[in-house]
């Protein structure tokens, strides 16, 4: 059974692709892993039992994704300043 902070993850996540969700077990059959990682971190199981919670759990995913952006940006800028050679494809 989920809670109503994954009921509003399932009605909302990809343009509601996961609506019919009913429980942790449906969404990791879905296949689509940052949906599960989500609907584990806003279980009841796992602590969340309340809107502020949540709510700071997300932003800790957002903030964790974008330190993977940046970092990748980082890393793609230092292969762009590298030009690869005729023939040779960029890493």
């Amino acid at each position: 059974m989920l809670n109503a902070f994954q009921k509003i993850c399932a009605a909302s996540y990809a343009g509601a692709d996961f609506h019919h969700v009913a429980d942790l077990e449906d969404a990791r059959a879905c296949g689509d892993t940052l949906f599960t990682f989500l609907m584990i971190e806003l279980s009841t199981a796992e602590g969340c039992d309340n809107r502020d919670e949540a709510l700071r759990r997300l932003n800790m995913a957002i903030a964790s994704i974008e330190e993977v952006i940046e970092a990748c940006r980082i890393l793609q800028g230092k292969r762009a300043s590298v030009m690869p050679s005729a023939g040779e494809s960029p890493q």
